[in-house]
Formats: structure tokens, C-alpha cells, sequence
């Protein structure tokens, strides 16, 4: 601790902000309550950093209490705000315009059900929102899309940079500086698609998981359906797909994604098997791409050429990738070496025999960086003749991540259990948090200041 509090103040305020970012959710109590309570030092450092007191997330009645101090002490600092509508299904509109939500930079919200966040959303949607940039919306169900949350959109189309939300786009408005769009399990027509991309001239990130791609359904028809021409996304380079449908409902009515065009596109991950190359990806132009990301799939031969065909291709990551073969059988029959480019390979394979089909294909190369588990270390001696092996730690950097979108199809009891031991947590804690005394030269802050009191009744709840 002492050669800690030796850093520069400065330097503490950082290091702390960093503690705070990436400690989420996990805490019972605020960290930075946690930290005021550690010494004097430490205590009117943090009272006195606004940028500390900016993080706000709300998951219980008892930090609903405490939001007038965070605003208080975060002064002009703009807001990150998290909102958990499991625990708080209610706010009481009246009470908005005490959690600054001009002050807004950031909002997170979640909910076991659509309605829930719907209610929320249109709640705040009639208080302006200038600073709002990124916004992101996690029902655990599906998103009915019945308008409610234009207003939110609305207010901050030209200030919002990222937004993350599962399904309806029909409703959205252009955003003209958004630069990141992450839509779970889209589902639109044709017409909805178009108006949502050429609505996004600054985006730079796309990320589709579970890709609803039937054009045909039966709830999104097209009164008279156009001639259907290319979209392009000029600006898009970083796009990230996953598919869930093995089939196409009607054999004349093509993915959605055939009619995106990404000319600049530089990193492309996909994820999930075909039952056979629909043409979402093929018969274009793709003289940027540097990048490619496949997880999770079983090459059908029409994908395994699709992929071949990108020729410029510096860095392949491959994890849980079965029929590697595939990829090079056209090397195999005397035709050309597919990447010829290619500098890293990131392999993750789940045995043996995958990495006897990784030493194949990687058979004819030149040196290249081949990054691998650390538990295959034994497996890959021989590859490690001919390529320079390194050892993967952490867990990949991925566009597609599965925490975001929460399933609804949870075991009960298994997270019934959970939330008793949270609660078993926090009561412990609660009787920690109110016998503790500070030392009677910091003494004078007393509960009330801090935001909260001693009743029983305000014990942590748990999420």
C-alpha cells in the first residue's frame, strides 16, 4: 500500500479509473466507496476527483439512493450510466431529471423482458440527450419493436457513436457519425436493410450475431418488392457475421447479405456452419481484406473456395474449424498456394487430430508466426521446425461476443441459486460495511453523507 499512495496523484486517479471500468458489475458495493474507505489519503483523493464519481450503475433501491451523490460529486463530468431492470422494473419518471441525463455518455441497460427496456427508453426519451454516444440495449427476449424508443435515437442521432441492441432496425434513424453497430439476430426486408446502411456514412464496424437472414418472412413482407441492386458500405471495415440457419425458406429469395457490398472491407469474421454457400459473400470484390476470422464451422466445399478466393489474406485465425483440408485442396491438385501472403496464423484446435490437419495445411509455407494454445505445446514440436510457435494466453479479441445478449432460456434453479448466494454475500457484507469505524481523524463523514443508511432494509440486493 505505501508504495502505492507514493505514485503520483494523477497517476492514482488513472489506476483507479481503470479499476473502476473494469470491475463492471462484479462488486456488491461501488469500488469507489470501497476506496474512500481505505485511509484519509485515499478518501479525499477520491472525494475529490470528479471523474471517479461519473461510473453509475443502477441495480438496486439502495444505489437509487446514492445516485444525488455520484451526480454531486462527478460535477460536470460526463456520465456512464448502467441500468439493471431485473432488479429496478420500475423508475418513476418523475424522478429522471435527478440523474442528469444531459450529463449522459454512455448508457447500458438490461432486462429479463423488452417491455421492461421499452418502458425505460421512452421514459427518458422526452429529456434531451446531447452527450449521448454510446447506447446499448440487452433484453434477454426478443425486441418488439413498437416504436417507443425513437425518441432516445432521435434526440441523439448526431452525437451517437456506438450502438448495440437485439433486432428491430425498422425504427432507427440515420445516424451520421455512428462508427459502430452491433444489431443480435437482425431481422428486417430488403428495403429496411438499405435504409439502415446508406443511414450510416461513417460506419467503420458492423457486427451481425445469429443472423436472421430469411428475406421471405412471413411478419417482414414487401408490399411491391423492388428490383433489388448492390448496398454499398464505403466505409465499413471491420464486419462480423454469424449464421444460424443451415436452410433458406424460399429458393428464390436470396440472403440478405448478398446485396452488401464492402469494397473497403479489411477484417471479416464469420462464424457458423452452411449447409452451402448461399452467394451472402461471393462474387465480390474484396481487395482490402487483410483479416480473416473463422469460428466455429464445418467447411462445406463451396465455402472452403469462397474463402480461398481471398487472396490477399495476411492473417488467418481459425478456432474450432473442422475440414482445414478443404482450405487447401486446391494446393493439393496442383493449383495455386492459397494466401499467398499469409504472415500469422491463430489456430485453436479442440485435439490431436486437428492439429495433424493444422501441420498439413501449413505443409508447403513459408515461415510464418503460428500462435497456439499453451496446453498444445507438446502437439505442435514439429510444426515448430519450420514456423516460429507462440503461445496464446488471454482469450482472442472478437467482434461476435456471447455475454452481451443474455439467453432467456437460463436453468431456473441453477440461477435461483445464484442469486441466494449473491444475497448470502451481500448480507455478510452489509454487517462488515456497518460495523466498520474510521479512525477518528477522518471520522466526520457519516453515513448519510455517503448516500446510504443502516437499515435493514437497504441491504445490498443482489442481481
Amino acid at each position: 500500500m505505501a508504495t502505492l499512495l507514493a505514485l503520483p496523484e494523477e497517476l492514482l486517479v488513472q489506476f483507479f479509473k481503470i479499476v473502476i471500468e473494469d470491475s463492471g458489475d462484479n462488486p456488491a458495493e461501488p469500488v469507489v466507496l470501497r476506496l474512500s474507505s481505505v485511509c484519509k489519503f485515499l478518501r479525499e483523493l477520491v472525494i475529490n476527483s470528479p471523474i471517479l464519481w461519473s461510473y453509475i450503475r443502477l441495480r438496486g433501491f439502495r444505489e437509487l439512493k446514492a445516485v444525488p451523490l455520484f451526480i454531486e460529486r462527478s460535477k460536470t463530468c460526463l456520465l456512464d450510466v448502467t441500468v439493471h431492470l431485473d432488479v429496478i422494473p420500475y423508475i418513476a419518471p418523475n424522478d429522471l431529471p435527478n440523474y442528469a441525463i444531459p450529463r449522459w455518455r454512455s448508457l447500458t441497460v438490461g432486462g429479463s423482458e423488452s417491455n421492461q427496456i421499452s418502458y425505460f427508453v421512452q421514459a427518458i426519451g422526452n429529456i434531451a440527450t446531447p452527450e449521448l454516444q454510446h447506447v446499448r440495449l440487452f433484453p434477454r427476449t426478443t425486441f418488439d419493436c413498437v416504436d417507443e424508443h425513437v425518441p432516445l435515437f432521435s434526440g441523439a442521432s448526431n452525437t451517437l457513436r456506438t450502438l448495440a441492441l437485439r433486432g428491430c432496425v425498422g425504427c432507427l434513424p440515420p445516424f451520421p457519425n455512428l462508427t459502430k453497430l452491433n444489431i443480435f439476430r437482425l431481422l428486417c426486408n430488403y428495403q429496411q436493410f438499405r435504409q439502415l446502411i446508406e443511414g450510416l456514412p461513417s460506419l467503420t464496424t458492423l457486427i451481425l450475431p445469429e443472423l436472421l437472414d430469411r428475406l421471405g418472412f412471413d411478419t417482414l413482407p414487401e408490399p411491391d418488392p423492388p428490383s433489388r441492386s448492390m448496398i454499398e458500405a464505403l466505409s465499413l471495415k471491420y464486419f462480423a457475421v454469424g449464421f444460424i440457419n443451415t436452410y433458406l425458406t424460399l429458393v428464390d429469395d436470396p440472403p440478405i447479405l448478398k446485396f452488401l457490398s464492402m469494397p473497403n472491407l479489411e477484417y471479416l469474421e464469420v462464424s457458423g456452419s452452411r449447409a452451402a454457400e448461399y452467394g451472402d459473400l461471393s462474387g465480390k470484390e474484396y481487395s482490402a481484406l487483410r483479416a480473416l476470422c473463422l469460428r466455429d464451422m464445418i467447411f462445406p466445399t463451396s465455402d472452403a473456395a469462397l474463402y480461398r478466393s481471398f487472396s490477399k489474406i495476411t492473417r488467418l485465425e481459425l478456432d474450432n474449424v473442422q475440414g482445414l483440408d478443404l482450405l487447401r485442396a486446391a494446393q493439393d491438385e496442383g493449383g495455386p498456394l492459397s494466401w499467398p501472403d499469409l504472415q500469422t496464423v491463430v489456430c485453436r484446435f479442440p485435439d490431436e487430430e486437428s492439429c495433424s490437419e493444422l501441420e498439413k495445411f501449413l505443409d508447403g509455407r513459408s515461415r510464418l508466426a503460428v500462435h497456439v494454445p499453451v496446453q498444445r505445446k507438446n502437439d505442435v514440436q514439429e510444426i515448430g521446425r519450420n514456423h516460429d510457435i507462440r503461445f496464446l494466453s488471454d482469450e482472442p479479441y472478437r467482434l461476435i461476443t456471447s455475454e452481451n445478449f443474455p439467453r432467456s432460456d437460463w436453468d431456473e434453479d441453477e440461477d435461483s441459486d445464484n442469486i441466494d448466494d449473491y444475497l448470502d454475500e451481500q448480507d455478510l457484507f452489509d454487517e462488515m460495511y456497518e460495523d466498520y469505524e474510521y479512525e477518528p481523524e477522518f471520522a466526520e463523514m457519516d453515513d448519510e453523507d455517503d448516500g446510504y443508511e443502516d437499515d435493514e432494509d437497504d441491504a445490498w440486493p443482489g442481481f
